[in-house]
C-alpha cells in the first residue's frame, strides 16, 4: 500500500467514524393488517402481519393440512384495532424483531411513525410507548394520511389543494393537503376488516361454517367488485371452503352472491357517507381546487376492483389510484424521514398538527351502523 493510500484513509476517517457512530433512523407503518419497517436509506424493508402468536409454533410438518393451519390461526391475536394500538405490551413484542432486522445497529434508532388523523393523544401515546419498548431511542408521529400522500407522489408543497383517501384495514382516513399542511381531515373506523367481517358472518350465521382466511379474502374481492359495478346484481352462488362450526371438519358450501353483496353494502355505505359528508364540509375554495385535482386512493381498499369507480360515481370527481396503494404510507414515512434526518435535532420540529376535523362525519356514519 502506498503512502498516498494511507493519507486518503486518514482523511476519510472522520466521515467513516461519523457514519459508524450515527444513530440509525427508521420508518414504521404499524397497520391493523400488516406492519412495515424501513430504514431511512431505503436499503431495508421488513414486513410482517400485525399478529401475535400465543403458543410456540414448532416446525410445520410436511403436508400440513388446512385443518392444522386453521387451528394455528385461532391461536393468534392482533394488538391493534381500528388502526390504533389496544395492547401496548404485545404491540412492542410485534415491533421488536422487525425493528432489529431493519436497523441492525448497537445504537437504538430514531423512529418516525404515523397514526390516523382522528387518533386521540392517548392512542398516540400508546403507539409511542410500544415503539419505545421495542427498542427505539426516540419516537415521532405524523398523520398517516399525510405520509400516504407523500408516498403516492402527491406534491404536498403545491398551492392547489389535493385530496387523498386512505382505505386501510381498520380505518378510512381522508385529508385535504395544501402547501405542506393538512387543511382538513376526517376519518371513520370502518374499512377493509369490516368488509371481510361481513363476508365471514354470512357464512357463520347462514351456513355454520368458519371460512379460511384466504377464502374470506377471495370472496371479499369478488363481491366488492360486483357491488361496485354498474351492472345489475349478479345471481348465482360462490363455492367457499372452511371449517364446520358444529362438525369441526373441513367442509364446502355455496354462498349466495346476492346475500354477500347485501352484507357488504352497509359497510361500503358508511365509507362512502364519510367521504360525501367530508366533501360537503369543505370551503368553496377548497371544493373548486379539489374538483380540478381529483381524488387519490391508497391503502388496501384501493386494491379492490371497482372501488375507484364507486368513489367517482358517488362524488362526481375524477379518481386515480396511488402507484403502490399498499406501500403508500411506509414509502411516505421513509421519504419524510430521508428529508428531515439531514437536519440536526429534526425531531424537535415535528409536532402533531392541529387538523380541522369534522364531527358531523363520524356522527352521520354512526347512525348507519348496524
Amino acid at each position: 500500500m502506498l503512502l498516498n493510500d494511507y493519507d486518503d484513509i486518514r482523511e476519510g476517517m472522520p466521515a467513516l467514524l461519523s457514519q459508524i457512530l450515527a444513530r440509525p433512523a427508521v420508518a414504521i407503518d404499524l397497520g391493523t393488517a400488516n406492519t412495515r419497517v424501513a430504514s431511512a436509506d431505503g436499503l431495508r424493508l421488513v414486513e410482517g402481519p400485525s399478529l401475535i402468536r400465543h403458543v410456540q409454533q414448532g416446525r410445520p410438518e410436511q403436508g400440513e393440512d388446512e385443518y392444522i393451519s386453521y387451528i394455528n390461526n385461532k391461536l393468534v391475536s392482533s394488538p391493534l384495532r381500528g388502526g390504533v394500538i389496544i395492547d401496548v405490551r404485545n404491540a412492542a413484542n410485534l415491533i421488536r424483531p422487525l425493528l432489529k432486522k431493519a436497523a441492525p445497529s448497537w445504537r437504538a434508532p430514531l423512529v418516525l411513525s404515523c397514526a390516523p388523523t382522528d387518533s386521540s393523544d392517548h392512542e398516540r401515546r400508546f403507539l409511542a410507548e410500544a415503539i419505545s419498548r421495542a427498542g427505539a431511542r426516540r419516537v415521532v408521529i405524523i398523520p398517516e394520511v399525510w405520509a400516504a400522500a407523500l408516498g403516492a407522489g402527491i406534491n404536498v408543497d403545491a398551492g392547489v389543494a389535493s385530496l387523498l383517501i386512505d382505505i386501510g384495514e381498520g380505518v378510512t382516513d381522508m385529508a385535504v393537503i395544501r402547501e405542506r399542511r393538512v387543511v382538513f381531515a376526517t376519518a371513520v373506523r370502518t374499512a377493509c376488516a369490516d368488509l371481510q367481517r361481513a363476508v365471514r358472518n354470512v357464512a357463520i350465521i347462514g351456513h355454520k361454517i368458519s371460512l379460511y382466511p384466504h377464502e374470506v379474502q377471495r370472496l371479499t374481492q369478488e363481491v366488492v367488485g360486483r357491488a361496485t359495478s354498474d351492472d345489475p346484481p349478479a345471481e348465482g352462488k360462490i363455492k367457499a371452503v372452511g371449517m364446520g362450526i358444529v362438525s369441526g371438519r373441513e367442509m364446502s358450501v355455496e354462498v349466495s352472491r346476492r346475500e354477500l353483496i347485501g352484507a357488504i353494502e352497509p359497510v361500503l355505505g358508511r365509507i362512502m357517507l364519510m367521504i360525501e359528508v367530508g366533501l360537503r364540509r369543505l370551503s368553496p375554495e377548497l371544493t373548486a381546487e379539489i374538483s380540478r385535482s381529483g381524488i387519490c386512493l391508497s391503502g388496501g381498499g384501493a386494491c379492490f376492483q371497482g372501488m375507484d369507480r364507486l368513489v367517482a360515481r358517488r362524488t362526481g370527481l375524477a379518481v386515480r389510484l396511488a402507484p403502490e396503494p399498499l406501500n403508500s404510507v411506509i414509502n411516505g414515512v421513509r421519504s419524510a424521514l430521508g428529508q428531515w434526518r439531514r437536519q440536526d435535532g429534526w425531531w424537535k420540529n415535528v409536532v402533531w398538527p392541529n387538523v380541522p376535523q369534522s364531527r358531523e362525519v363520524p356522527e352521520a356514519v354512526a347512525r348507519l351502523a348496524p
